[in-house]
């Protein structure tokens, strides 16, 4: 467990501790000062002259540094690491470069993010695809997740998507598992590991899955616009680039000569990086791993389980996480009030108390995420304003924030 000072040391390198408590990693986290420093010097240096040679030469060891990072990150290999902008670009390769045809399967769960629900939508609209949502709720255990996911498996099902962790719940996923018994069947997984990578460690060989996409923005608490899609190395082949570039060609001339490159990671990025962005995802990754994955993983739980447990004693509270405190995987607790619509109590949080929160339509509830940087005393905060608005209901009036943050879910 990370002691209480080391916590405090590491409050002070992100300035967004300072004046609220930020409770919302899992949509966008606060980039500690490394990273910042990061972006700014790097943005300063390609001010100089771009293109440059020796400016140029310092991008490519970030943009390389980047790559290996990531790796490095899910235990791979940066051949089969491919640099995106945002988990949902890595997903949309995925389905779109499948080929998948009709007579195909494709399967997802009741618990997903639209970023998997909408692309899993679309392979049926676009490839005529027969698509398949296996129902799970909460109080599941691994084995009844195993065997709902091997009766809706057949010899047609082509591919899995699913997060790793549920976006809304928290729900840990027995991946490893449903992808030994995807495979059985000559399906593939892809894993939607938003809310894994940079909250707990992430092994891709060791859970078995073929395509992992990921962000940097989230709990890794680095930069929008950066992420990364894993695709094993068998596998960058059988995939096609559904959007191509200059990297996806092997030869070209202008008397009808072309050779695609087929093989290579680098087929599935386009072109102009934004450099300043990598090298803060750099940072990012290094603050992290400088905590220690499984250091960050057991605070965010600890306190996930002491919110748990203050969320059950407040009368009327409905737990869209895991209601038992050993239940609880991860630093995401997710609940609701009967007399108050989530919007506003994301609104009250943020207007009571300068707590920044989420509201999850799909699941109706407000969520909480809780980051080793995040404390006790926040989430005692967050308790006394839920048992004010149990006690009360909801307050009349306009709430300025709950219409921003509904904004903001459609067009940030």
């Amino acid at each position: 467990m990370v002691a209480s000072a080391e916590v405090q040391s590491i409050r002070t390198e992100i300035p967004a501790t300072a004046s609220l408590t930020y409770l919302n990693t899992g949509w966008q986290g606060p980039c500690p000062r490394s990273v910042i420093a990061a972006v700014q010097e790097t943005f300063l240096m390609e001010a100089e002259a771009p293109t440059a040679p020796p400016v140029s030469e310092k991008r490519l060891a970030v943009c390389r540094s980047a790559r290996r990072a990531l790796a490095d990150l899910i235990n791979t290999t940066p051949e089969e690491v491919s640099l995106q902008q945002n988990t949902t670009e890595g997903i949309n390769i995925v389905v779109s470069g499948l080929g998948l045809v009709p007579g195909d399967e494709v399967i997802t769960c009741s618990l997903e993010h639209p970023s998997v629900i909408v692309p899993f939508y679309y392979s049926r609209k676009r490839y005529g695809v027969t698509a398949k949502i296996v129902g799970l709720s909460t109080g599941d255990s691994d084995a009844e997740i195993l065997a709902a996911f091997e009766a809706a498996l057949t010899p047609a099902t082509k591919l899995i998507i699913l997060s790793h962790l549920t976006y809304a719940s928290g729900q840990l996923l027995p991946i490893a598992e449903i992808c030994r018994l995807a495979h059985d069947k000559g399906a593939y997984v892809l894993l939607d590991a938003a809310q894994s990578v940079g909250q707990m460690p992430v092994d891709v060989r060791e859970m078995g899955c073929d395509f992992c996409a990921f962000p940097g923005h989230k709990w890794l608490l680095g930069p929008a616009a950066t992420g990364a899609l894993y695709v094993r190395r068998d596998l960058i082949e059988r995939l096609e680039a559904p959007k191509v570039a200059h990297r996806a060609a092997a030869h070209y001339d202008f008397r009808g000569e072309f050779r695609p490159k087929v093989d290579i990671i680098e087929k599935f990025e386009l072109t102009t990086t934004s450099v300043p962005l990598l090298a803060g995802l750099v940072a990012a990754v290094e603050f992290v791993q400088g905590i220690g994955l499984e250091a960050v993983w057991r605070r965010a739980r600890a306190l996930a389980r002491y919110a748990t447990s203050g969320l059950a004693g407040v009368p009327g509270v409905r737990m869209v996480s895991p209601e038992g405190e050993e239940a609880v995987a991860s630093g995401l607790v997710s609940f609701s009030l009967p007399n108050v619509p989530p919007e506003v109590m994301t609104a009250c949080l943020w207007e009571h108390g300068r707590i920044v929160a989420r509201t999850i339509p799909d699941a109706s509830c407000t969520r909480l995420s809780l980051h080793v940087f995040n404390t006790d005393e926040e989430v005692d905060s967050v308790l006394s304003i839920v048992e004010e608005l149990a006690s009360k209901g909801s307050p009349e009036g306009d709430f300025p924030s709950a219409r921003l943050e509904s904004q903001s879910m459609v067009e940030l």
